[in-house]
């Protein structure tokens, strides 16, 4: 009981974070943790996607297939990326996250937060194109999806600095 308090307080901290925390320069989240969040995040992002576009897609869409070999394959992948997730989600939250929170308690509000966070972003009129991408995508293991993802994510950043305020800050690729 007590961990699922802990994991309560703890998003209520996440939840109220406050502009001068917010303004804080965050640690790049290594490539590694972030494809391995993307990962574990896939299935909960494609069912709020299912969510937000069922209506405006047609039935036979990929999208729309919840129960698909390749969502199976995804769900499989999301559970075996969870231990390599947990460095990302506790880089993103910051000091906000209490380092006592047992994160397998944790869980079932990250959840909750991503697809709720995902599906403000989607607007309807989207949703061709995201089904059009997730059915050429879908034969993909989710970790090329998730490795490709983030090397999009560093590409578009080129010129940013690597050190910023958002909380999903993916650090750029050393080049040796």
């Amino acid at each position: 009981m007590v961990k699922y308090i802990s994991a309560a307080a703890a998003t209520i901290a996440l939840l109220n974070t406050t502009s001068l925390q917010a303004a804080e320069v965050r640690k790049c989240i290594p490539a590694e943790a972030a494809e391995s969040l993307i990962t574990y995040a896939l299935p909960g992002a494609l069912g709020a996607l299912r969510t937000k576009c069922g209506t405006s897609l047609p039935a036979t869409a990929p999208l729309l297939q919840a129960d698909s070999a390749q969502m199976q394959k995804y769900k499989t992948a999301s559970a075996q990326a969870w231990p390599k997730a947990v460095p990302a989600i506790r880089s993103m939250v910051g000091q906000d996250f209490p380092e006592n929170v047992e994160m397998d308690a944790f869980r079932p509000f990250i959840d909750a937060m991503v697809p709720a966070m995902l599906v403000q972003e989607v607007q309807t009129k989207d949703c061709l194109t995201i089904d059009k991408l997730y059915g050429l995508l879908e034969p993909m293991p989710a970790a090329n999806l998730a490795s490709l993802t983030v090397t999009l994510s560093q590409m578009g950043r080129d010129g940013e600095k690597e050190n910023s305020n958002s909380r999903f800050n993916i650090c750029k690729v050393s080049v040796e």
